[in-house]
């Protein structure tokens, strides 16, 4: 696959490249509104229910289309032309958000019809994820990946801060109504750049496979490289430790600190804030040899900083340790990324972007923990038992994988099997 510019093979061009810069825009645009959406939707919902159950339930149905589509829409962006794909999807993403701002500001919305919304909304994510990182790689020379990804989750850290406050703004001043009348007016503005982009879909054969034979292949793929499986082994993990982590921030900082709602929000800023330092010393320091003990052992560090956390019993100390574990989240979220789609060959892309969305999909699984864990030992130690299980799991993935612990290789990538 490719475009009509080709870019220079000099990592410190990926700035320069015109098609990254594209991509890397409208993705400024849909992170921001992605994490805007998750206060804004959790407050609304908290409101309009008065239930934490029903909060959780909506965080739940809005991260579950990952694991029950992943695969699939990563298999139909392997068929059809990413960008217009890609497109489809900010559009869709819009009309979404107006639907909702339209029903919000009616008074007439219903518990279910928000379920309704979220899940499609929900789907359309699962859609943007792989497709928009796919052409990345499509418009990036491969040693240029790691900048080009770490530059892209450095406004997705910097977008963690940014997102949430301008939602909360959002809903003093215009409501949540407002919230989704802008998000829709950004979704629109953020296709308007993705059709910008010159680019060349990659020319299918003429038999090609059925999309049933696209899937397996896709997973047979996956299988057949151990470096691919065990990324996506340390993904699991990882998803199973931090959405109980996220739901446990606001209740530590509460219970345990004694902080009031403003100064629970900066508990989390300060996190994106360290993410975005890590992510920017990634872009512009790291090298290939280095990608898969960055990844495990900053997936490991972020563990120790989450662990740290649970046992903090004074607000200042608890913001320094969740900035020093935002640099190991920024590994985890920059090389996660970067490794797939540099093993992995153009054509197998998708598949493999939509298997990674189908473990981070699994996640929220591990969340249900955190109800019987607080009945049975409180809230605090709650925190401290998951992350737990994710360190001595972690440990036990990178023991019995060498290939996540050794320096990068470039193994050949799996053959395409139809």
């Amino acid at each position: 696959m490719s475009t009509v510019e080709t870019p220079s093979a000099d990592p410190r061009s990926v700035l320069r490249n015109r098609q990254f810069q594209r991509i890397w825009a409208g993705g400024i645009l849909t992170s921001m509104m992605r994490w805007l959406d998750i206060l804004v939707l959790g407050v609304f919902t908290f409101e309009m229910t008065d239930s934490a159950a029903q909060v959780a339930i909506m965080l739940l149905v809005r991260m579950l289309p990952r694991f029950l589509f992943g695969v699939a829409v990563g298999t139909l962006a392997d068929r059809v032309n990413r960008k217009h794909l890609w497109v489809a999807t900010l559009v869709l993403l819009a009309l979404v958000a107006f639907v909702l701002a339209v029903l919000i500001a009616s008074e007439e919305i219903k518990y279910w019809q928000l379920l309704v919304l979220v899940f499609a909304t929900g789907v359309f994510w699962a859609a943007e994820f792989p497709v928009r990182r796919a052409m990345i790689a499509d418009v990036v020379p491969a040693e240029a990946l790691g900048r080009a990804f770490g530059t892209d989750w450095t406004t997705d850290s910097f977008n963690r801060m940014i997102g949430p406050a301008l939602g909360g703004g959002l809903l003093i001043t215009v409501g949540a109504e407002g919230a989704y009348f802008l998000m829709a007016g950004v979704f629109v503005a953020a296709a308007l750049v993705a059709a910008t982009l010159v680019y060349v879909p990659r020319p299918r054969g003429a038999e090609a496979a059925s999309p049933l034979s696209d899937l397996v292949a896709g997973l047979r793929y996956v299988r057949a490289s151990h470096l691919l499986v065990s990324v996506l082994m340390v993904t699991v993990l990882f998803n199973m430790v931090f959405p109980a982590y996220q739901t446990m921030i606001p209740v530590i900082g509460k219970e345990v600190l004694g902080a009031d709602p403003l100064r629970v929000g900066l508990l989390s800023a300060v996190e994106g804030l360290g993410a975005m330092l890590g992510a920017i010393w990634i872009a512009s320091r790291a090298t290939p040899p280095i990608y898969p003990r960055l990844y495990t052992y900053g997936t490991l560090f972020f563990f120790c900083g989450a662990l740290a956390f649970s046992r903090v019993e004074a607000y200042p100390l608890a913001l320094f340790v969740l900035f020093v574990a935002g640099f190991g989240f920024s590994a985890f979220a920059t090389m996660q990324t970067t490794i797939l789609v540099q093993t992995t060959s153009a054509e197998m892309r998708g598949r493999v972007l939509g298997t990674l969305s189908l473990a981070i999909g699994i996640g929220p699984l591990g969340a249900l923990q955190v109800g019987p864990l607080s009945a049975a030992v409180g809230d605090q130690s709650t925190l401290t038992v998951i992350v737990l299980e994710g360190i001595v799991l972690l440990i036990m993935v990178a023991a019995a994988r060498p290939v996540l612990r050794r320096a990068w290789r470039d193994e050949p990538s799996p053959a395409v099997t139809p």
